[in-house]
């Protein structure tokens, strides 16, 4: 038998489909793997342990699903919105917000159970706009850290018109003159909507006759602007301006026709008309896909996101409707801002601009299509310089970024190497984890969770499979505490739970990566509490976890597991520092690594792995063996170490002797069941081949 040594120093191209075993010649197989569950991988290579699920909090409404909806002003005022039907709380650095009294702050919605996964929202500063095909256009505003206020967006401008406006003196003539005054605002230059009209019978100036004007004072504003009518017909055309008062007098002046004042639109009035998608995109607000017109974008006014209006003419600034012209109707699902706006329907996606180097306008607006691929009813994910889209159906992701080569948006199946992550499976709910590891997280319709490692600019992207002892329905990402030493993004998730014969919802919380030089730190429990303090020889609070078996790290040190009764465990003997939650087992599975032999290649061919040493960092203890069936502990503790006591962490070689069975997929499991942390640098493998 041929005999080589073989290793495996990357494992960041993730969990391979099947259907990849016999694709030794593809050049991400030699980083794969047949199985990595419940763990993330490192850019570098190594693959380590998903960290525990921290219990923050039962659900508002554990009767249903809630939607999360992240809510970030800066790093330090970083809020998770739980949307419960009816109502929503605020989440903030691991708890409930509470109002004065002590009560959690919460403010009343309109959103039915049914409505909550049709949320959608976008952010500017303290305000979060909410859109849903069920409601209309809301909007949440933060005044203080407990003082949240949802409101129905009253569509105009937020300057007040003028009022009282009228002819003062007394013209003499019978000419019909006709007027109308609008106020701009001395903070953001927005336009109010004119005056009624008013009409004044007055000669000609050159009949000695003018026209004296006044109208009163409206609070901010630092200009006024006059429009007179033109001929017989009802268009206007700008007279003048008066920034020292409430007056103008009338000269005899021709207006100016291609300026006229704004004309008042709100395209959300009526039930078939709410918008389900809404955006930011260059200092305006856009919205999109209502019942009524789902092909249709609207955007307002240019820094002003309140205020549809229009002007007659049209001018740069004002309010822009634009419909996709497509040969079958296929509604907007999603928009993204990028080099242009980025447009998924369930058709196909579309990128949204001004023409040629114009900035986007009314008088300048271009729709062109990108690819028929269409989209799923998901926002899409920003990644690094490029965006991730769910593709219709909800079982493949592409990316959508900008590329040279064609001039225009194209993208890569991101699962096309793992397409058994989500076969059978669609996402419903996703986010991105981008510090510390680039993770992006996946909600599936059964309950599962999968993560995508996506690094693109050092070519890393690797599926993994994650199992928390319920079912994931609803997650977000939030910046975590900047002093915290641990930073990073924080992953918050709703996990339905069976608890001691009832279903319960619980608000979790992913914590962070391992990062401690004693295992006493280390927290590898889900729906898990920490006790830090004084030795104590029972522990309280579990009462979220009644009747179930937890697993239990005792001051680093492996305590046998408990049934929670009466919320409470007992310990063997006191200790410190003590996690307690739900166990979960973490599982690596290197790909068969295949190779050439003296008398040609061995894909196919007997062999046999009868020792493989196992290179670790900051690691302590797992099992491996053959395969998920046969596993052998793997022992640390010497002599020489006392009983009852937590082993240092350990960094180094691990030899695994296996049982010596003859196969065509020989090679390597690897588990860590207890709640201690794995990290795997390298497997290296003595294998026999037979002959060809």
């Amino acid at each position: 038998m041929a005999r080589t040594t073989l290793i495996q120093n990357s494992f960041n191209a993730g969990e391979l489909s099947p259907l990849m075993a016999a694709r030794g010649d593809q050049a991400r197989y030699g980083s794969g793997c047949q199985a990595l569950r419940n763990m993330l991988l490192h850019p570098h290579g190594p693959a380590f342990r998903r960290p525990g699920l921290r219990y923050m909090g039962p659900c508002a409404d554990e009767s249903v699903p809630p939607r999360l909806i992240p809510f970030v002003f800066n790093e330090e005022q970083a809020y998770v919105l739980e949307f419960a039907p009816g109502r929503l709380r605020v989440w903030w650095r691991g708890g409930l917000v509470l109002a004065e009294g002590g009560a959690p702050v919460q403010v009343q919605t309109p959103y039915a159970a049914e409505h909550l996964p049709t949320l959608r929202w976008c952010q500017s500063a303290d305000v979060l706009y909410l859109v849903t095909r069920h409601a209309a256009p809301r909007k949440l505003e933060r005044h203080g850290h407990a003082d949240w206020r949802l409101a129905t967006v009253d569509f105009g401008p937020r300057v007040a018109t003028p009022a009282g406006l009228r002819s003062t003196g007394a013209p003499s003539g019978s000419r019909q003159h006709r007027y109308v005054v609008t106020a701009v605002s001395g903070d953001t230059g927005e336009e109010s909507l004119p005056t009624a009209e008013l009409s004044v019978a007055a000669g000609t100036p050159a009949e000695g006759s003018a026209v004296n004007l006044a109208w009163d004072a409206v609070d901010g504003a630092s200009e006024y602007r006059v429009y007179k009518a033109g001929g017989g017909a009802s268009v206007y055309g700008l007279l003048g301006s008066a920034s020292t008062g409430e007056t103008y007098a009338d000269t005899g002046r021709t207006p100016d026709f291609a300026e006229g004042p704004p004309e008042h639109r709100n395209p959300f009035e009526g039930p078939d008309d709410y918008p389900s998608s809404v955006q930011f995109w260059q200092q305006r607000l856009c919205f999109a896909g209502s019942r009524s017109h789902p092909q249709t974008i609207w955007a307002s006014r240019t820094g002003c996101y309140e205020n549809m209006d229009v002007s007659r003419p049209l001018q740069t600034d004002d309010a822009v409707t634009v419909t996709i012209a497509s040969e079958t109707v296929s509604a907007v699902r999603w928009m993204m801002p990028a080099r242009k706006l980025l447009v998924g329907t369930g058709g196909g996606e579309w990128t949204l601009s001004g023409q040629g180097s114009e900035p986007f306008s009314p008088l300048s607006c271009l729709l062109e299509f990108q690819s028929a691929r269409g989209s799923a009813e998901l926002p899409p994910l920003a990644v690094g310089d490029g965006v991730l889209a769910v593709q219709r159906g909800g079982r493949a992701v592409r990316d959508f970024r900008y590329s040279l080569d064609v001039d225009g948006y194209s993208g890569a199946d991101q699962t096309i190497l793992a397409e058994h992550i989500l076969r059978g499976r669609t996402i419903v709910d996703w986010a991105y984890q981008q510090s510390p590891h680039s993770v992006v997280w996946c909600a599936m319709d059964d309950g599962a969770m999968a993560g995508l490692t996506l690094i693109a600019e050092h070519q890393v992207a690797g599926w993994h499979r994650h199992d928390t002892g319920g079912a994931v329905e609803a997650l977000c990402v939030v910046p975590g505490d900047p002093a915290d030493p641990a930073g990073g993004d924080e992953l918050w998730l709703v996990v339905r739970r069976d608890v001691d014969g009832a279903q319960r919802r619980y608000m979790e919380r992913l914590d962070p990566a391992f990062e401690a030089e004693t295992p006493a730190r280390a927290f590898f429990v889900d729906s898990g509490l920490t006790y830090d303090g004084p030795p104590v020889a029972a522990l309280g609070g579990l009462e979220h976890l009644e009747g179930c078996e937890v697993s239990i790290l005792a001051d680093g040190w492996v305590h046998p597991p408990r049934t929670v009764a009466g919320g409470r465990i007992e310990l063997d003997r006191p200790a410190s520092v003590i996690h307690a939650g739900l166990g979960y087992a973490s599982d690596l599975a290197p790909v068969t690594q295949e190779f050439v032999a003296g008398d040609g290649p061995t894909q196919g061919r007997v062999r046999r792995v009868g020792r493989s040493r196992v290179r670790l960092y900051r690691s302590s203890g797992f099992k491996a063996g053959p395969d998920a069936e046969h596993l052998r502990e793997v022992l640390f503790r010497t002599a020489q170490d006392p009983l009852g006591q937590a082993l240092p962490l350990f960094d180094g070689d691990r030899e695994v002797t296996l049982d010596a069975r003859l196969g065509t997929q020989g090679g390597l499991y690897i588990r860590q069941d207890d709640p201690l942390p794995l990290t795997v640098l390298a497997v290296i493998s003595e294998v026999e081949v037979g002959e060809a």
